[in-house]
């Protein structure tokens, strides 16, 4: 009778350490969730045009711009046209991106001008940056940047 007794308050204790767990992992999760969904109400968007260091416009803030042109000596050929690709802030909901899928499309971007040959003149506006996340991407994207452009004058 004492085996049983001791069996059933054993179990009781590992379910309440179990509960107790699960609890504290949902409690955790929520907390995560509310100062994500802080972060990713800030929205991004990519603009095709080039933005100055001293330019300020509330509707969209440059993070990170960079502009492609054909491998060529000089000025562009005729019919050529530098293009400026800008990841710019822009106010909560009127964005197209989060900040994680904004920084993997303008990877893929600097990449793909990488990959065709196409000069890549960055331009970074890292005192426009609100927050720790914004500085890691400004970072990121400039290395990528080195690193492509590394590659691309190796071959």
């Amino acid at each position: 009778m004492f085996m049983v007794f001791a069996g059933v308050i054993a179990f009781l204790l590992f379910a309440a350490g179990v509960m107790a767990y699960q609890n504290s992992r949902l409690i955790a999760q929520q907390e995560a969730g509310d100062s994500a969904g802080r972060i990713s109400s800030l929205m991004y968007s990519v603009y095709y045009q080039a933005f100055s260091n001293n330019e300020e416009r509330p509707e969209a803030v440059p993070l990170f711009q960079f502009t492609v042109r054909a491998r060529t000596e000089g000025q562009p050929a005729s019919g050529e046209v530098d293009k400026t690709i800008a990841l710019c802030r822009v106010p909560a909901g009127s964005g197209e991106m989060a900040l994680s899928d904004a920084q993997n499309w303008m990877l893929g971007s600097i990449r793909q001008s990488a990959l065709r040959g196409e000069r890549i003149i960055p331009a970074s506006f890292k005192d426009k940056a609100a927050g720790k996340g914004e500085q890691e991407l400004i970072f990121r994207l400039e290395t990528a940047v080195k690193e492509e452009t590394g590659h691309a004058d190796h071959h």
